[in-house]
C-alpha cells in the first residue's frame, strides 16, 4: 500500500511506517501527530486537504465549517488557517494547536465522503457557518448551493435545494445562527450564474423595486420560440437586466450580445446591461437605471 501523502503516527504505524522516518531529516512534521513521510511544496488548498484527510483517519471527526467549506469550493472563502474537525462520535476534541474541535448533532445524512476525507455536506455546512456569517453571505453562498456553476463550471449539479435546506433548518431548530439562517433560505433563489447576479438582485430588492425573476426564458410574442434566459428578468414590463463579466469582453461573446440585443429589441423588450461600474456605491448606479427603466415602461412605484 502507498503510504499517503500526510500521515498520522497510528496510521503510519498500520502502513508500516517507523517514527524514526517520521523524525527523519526528509519528514515534516505539520502538527501534533500528524507528518509527511517527503517533505513536499503544495499550495493551501491542497495542504489543507491532506491534513484533514489524515486527522479524519479515525473516523471519529469529520471536517466542518470553514474546512469542509473550502473543500466543497464555496465562493470567496479561503482555506482556514486552523482545520475545523466536528466530531461524530459525540465526544469533545481536545483542543490542540492548529485544530479547532466541535461536537453537536450530526445526522448520517449530513457527512459525505469528498476526495478521501469525511465531511459535512454542502447544506450543513452552511448552516453550521451560519452562527459567524451575514446574512447576505449566507444567501450569496445560498444561490450557490442551488446553481452552483459560479466560475464557469456549467455541468455542475446542484449541491442542495430549497426543500433540502428548509428540512435541515426545521431539524435544527434552536441551532446558533438559526435565524440568519431562515432569514437568508427566504430570499435565496434557484438560477443565479453568478455572485454579481445575486447581489444585484438584492440591491434592487432592499432599494424597494420590485423583485426580478432569475434565468427565466424570454419567448418571443409572436413565434413563441424562446429568445434568451435572462440573468434577472421584469417579464411583465419587458425588461432584462444582464450583467456583464469579464468573458463578455471576448471577441465571440460580444458577437453573440449583441445578436441577443437585436432580437430581444424585435420582442420589445428593453434589455439594461451592467458591469462593475454600477456595483459602485451599493449598486446605486444600477438601482437608479432601472428604476427609471421600469418607470418609462409604466411601472409606478406607489403601486398605482
Amino acid at each position: 500500500m502507498d503510504t499517503p501523502d500526510i500521515v498520522t503516527v497510528a496510521q503510519a504505524r498500520s502502513l508500516g511506517t517507523s517514527r524514526k522516518t517520521l523524525r527523519g531529516r526528509k519528514a515534516e512534521r505539520h502538527l501534533h501527530g500528524i507528518y509527511s513521510p517527503v517533505r513536499r511544496g503544495r499550495d493551501a488548498l491542497t495542504l489543507h486537504r491532506s491534513l484533514l484527510r489524515a486527522a479524519t483517519f479515525a473516523g471519529t471527526d469529520v471536517a466542518s465549517h470553514e474546512s469542509a467549506a473550502a473543500l466543497w469550493g464555496f465562493p470567496d472563502l479561503d482555506p482556514p488557517k486552523e482545520l475545523n474537525l466536528l466530531s461524530i462520535a459525540g465526544d469533545r476534541r481536545a483542543r490542540v494547536k492548529g485544530m479547532t474541535g466541535r461536537r453537536g448533532l450530526v445526522l448520517p445524512e449530513e457527512t459525505v465522503v469528498l476526495d478521501g476525507v469525511g465531511v459535512t455536506t454542502p447544506a450543513r455546512t452552511w448552516l453550521d457557518l451560519a452562527r459567524t456569517s451575514g446574512v447576505t453571505r449566507l444567501i450569496l453562498w445560498a444561490d450557490w448551493l442551488f446553481n452552483p456553476v459560479w466560475g464557469g463550471d456549467w455541468d455542475r449539479q446542484p449541491l442542495s435545494t430549497p426543500d433540502g435546506l428548509r428540512t435541515l433548518l426545521d431539524r435544527h431548530r434552536g441551532k446558533p445562527g438559526i435565524r440568519k439562517a431562515r432569514l437568508a433560505a427566504e430570499r435565496a433563489r434557484v438560477g443565479s450564474d453568478s455572485h454579481r447576479e445575486t447581489q444585484l438582485r438584492l440591491a434592487l430588492v432592499d432599494a424597494g423595486l420590485p423583485e426580478p425573476a432569475v434565468n427565466q426564458w424570454i419567448y418571443d410574442p409572436v413565434t413563441g420560440e424562446r429568445i434568451h434566459r435572462g440573468d434577472l428578468t421584469y417579464d411583465e414590463v419587458r425588461i432584462d437586466l444582464e450583467y456583464e463579466g469579464e468573458h463578455h469582453s471576448e471577441k465571440g461573446q460580444v458577437q453573440r450580445d449583441i445578436a441577443r440585443s437585436e432580437r430581444l429589441h424585435q420582442a420589445d423588450w428593453l434589455e439594461l446591461r451592467f458591469s462593475s461600474y454600477h456595483a459602485r456605491n451599493n449598486w446605486l448606479p444600477a438601482i437608479l437605471r432601472t428604476r427609471e427603466a421600469l418607470i418609462s415602461r409604466g411601472w409606478s412605484p406607489t403601486g398605482n
